[in-house]
């Protein structure tokens, strides 16, 4: 599987992901992108947050992203319930 970049995320807000959670499929949408300074990882660093609907919720773990026919893993941890859904955050550093 290869490495995920900012340059995948840096004009995705809005975009909505099929996450596959056991034998369901859920959207989550990805609400906000920012870079992380100092980070040693080669294709730089930063932050996701996605919001997914208040039911199911998921636990904090590797999950399958699909967006119009590419498909990668992005560990996620759920941090918010919200009115508008729930919140989870993905860090790349």
């Amino acid at each position: 599987m290869r490495e995920l970049t900012w340059d995948d995320f840096s004009d995705a807000a809005g975009r909505v992901y099929a996450v596959a959670a056991g034998d369901q499929r859920v959207d989550f949408t990805l609400d906000q992108i920012e870079q992380l300074p100092h980070s040693p990882r080669a294709s730089g660093a930063f932050r996701l947050e996605f919001v997914g609907p208040l039911d199911p919720v998921l636990d904090q773990g590797i999950y399958p992203f699909s967006d119009d026919g590419d498909g990668f893993e992005i560990f996620i941890v759920p941090i918010a319930r919200e009115p508008a859904g729930m919140r989870y955050e993905a860090v790349f550093f």
